[in-house]
């Protein structure tokens, strides 16, 4: 990308745009350098690709989520180093995505000890590149729908990524546009009802006794086995915690697929790594919905097909957050 610090000009081969002050040219015909930073609540990872695949990453870096001000420090520090003609943030949330509010590009109500109210955006100012901000499961669920290898011999009309970890979050995608409306889809804090035998458990989250995240975010399940999360790896697939957590997120799933109807649903994070839940969760699915939606896809023969992990692995959010860069700049 260049820029050049005049307000008349023209030029046959880009597109032109203003970007912080000065006019940026787009030349079609150059395979720009996408950056993206993806802001979890454990982890921040800062990557770079290029503009033609943003599947491939050329050079990357993770940081621990400490404090706004050390961990944000850290971003800008590497990207300082590097060259690069876009930059997207896809962030834990609650997030303000409305560009025209003053608080645009900000973590706001987050549960997050001293991240609520913190302008990332801000953080990044002096990179006069196109930006573009959404959350840390809609931009996922963007490269889902488009790069995701999900469309069964034609192009899916939506799609659902979700994300259990720290957090719980659900992005939603209709069409190619993210869901935004008043704020931005908070499906981790959707209400299920209560397994059997489960009732005696206190929720994690503070706002909510009888949500998802609540219920089965790392937070959660290090309190369901009375050992820190980091000992959740070591917990064997017999024990009945993975069918729990296997009934929440079905439970979740049958809400989105009773209100959204989404074309498939991706499942992705840290606890998703443990391989059975993908079957638990596929079974209890078609249990709870009881044949009610009728769909070649919501059948045993099928469900595998739907209910789906990313081709992505642990780069999805990653990788989600480079092609929102990628649509930033070619937007601008």
């Amino acid at each position: 990308m260049e820029y050049v610090n005049t307000k008349n000009i023209a030029i046959a081969t880009g597109v032109v745009a203003a970007v912080g002050g000065a006019v940026a040219i787009y030349q079609k015909n150059k395979d720009h350098v996408v950056a993206a930073v993806e802001a979890g609540g454990t982890s921040f990872s800062v990557a770079l690709a290029k503009e033609s695949d943003v599947t491939q990453i050329l050079d990357r870096v993770n940081f621990p989520t400490t404090s706004p001000q050390e961990t944000m420090s850290k971003v800008v520090t590497w990207l300082k180093d590097k060259k690069f003609d876009s930059l997207a943030v896809a962030s834990f949330g609650p997030v303000d995505l409305e560009e025209n509010s003053p608080y645009y590009g900000y973590i706001t109500t987050t549960p997050k000890p001293n991240w609520g109210h913190t302008a990332l955006l801000k953080a990044l100012e002096e990179f006069k590149v196109p930006k573009a901000f959404d959350t840390d499961v809609n931009a996922p669920a963007m490269s889902e729908a488009v790069l995701g290898g999900h469309s069964r011999g034609r192009k899916i009309s939506s799609c659902v990524y979700i994300t259990v970890g720290t957090g719980i979050g659900v992005g939603v995608v209709v069409g190619d546009t993210p869901v935004h409306g008043l704020v931005h889809p908070e499906g981790g804090h959707i209400l299920v009802p209560r397994m059997a035998g489960d009732e005696a458990f206190r929720s994690t989250c503070p706002y909510h006794a009888n949500c998802v995240e609540g219920l089965i975010a790392t937070g959660a399940l290090a309190s369901r086995i009375g050992k820190p999360a980091s000992e959740l790896p070591s917990v064997p697939n017999t024990d009945p915690l993975w069918e729990t957590i296997g009934f929440y997120l079905a439970a979740l799933c049958a809400n989105l697929v009773l209100t959204v109807s989404p074309s498939v649903i991706v499942l992705g994070g840290g606890v998703m790594n443990r391989d059975i839940l993908y079957p638990i969760v596929r079974k209890r699915l078609l249990e709870l919905l009881n044949s009610y939606i009728k769909s070649p896809m919501l059948t045993t023969e099928n469900i595998d097909s739907y209910i789906v992990r990313s081709k992505f692995g642990a780069d999805s959010g990653l990788i989600g957050a480079l092609y929102l860069s990628k649509l930033a700049l070619q937007k601008h």
